[in-house]
């Protein structure tokens, strides 16, 4: 995985402690083995418009976004066993459940990565 950076929205991060998988390895494995996130955490997954949470621990929210990372569907509190996707989806963000909620992360925002 690469170093970790922010999710910010208008100059306000959101997520401080992101890990981008950018490699089909890194997004393979996801947050399998995890054993929960901080509100601060997420996971960036690079050319993914389709997730699943097999095995996961753990709920999770899940934000679809454009090439320019704009907001295109959020999900949130997905729990175990489940799969998401979302057409013309290029980038997903996984945080914490709730996170979605806590921050009015909606469709139609655009999020900017900067790196930590």
């Amino acid at each position: 995985m690469k170093p970790a950076g922010m999710i910010c929205r208008d100059g306000q991060v959101l997520w401080s402690e992101v890990q981008m998988a950018a490699g089909f390895l890194d997004r393979l494995q996801g947050l399998l083995g995890k054993a929960g996130l901080s509100d601060q955490k997420g996971l960036l997954l690079t050319a993914c418009g389709s997730v699943h949470t097999v095995g996961m621990r753990f709920p999770i929210d899940v934000i679809f976004l454009g090439a320019d990372l704009r907001v295109l569907v959020c999900h949130s509190g997905v729990s175990a066993w489940r799969m998401k996707s979302c057409r013309g989806a290029r980038t997903t963000l996984e945080v914490a459940a709730g996170g979605v909620a806590r921050h009015g992360v909606v469709p139609g925002q655009r999020l900017r990565w900067r790196t930590a």
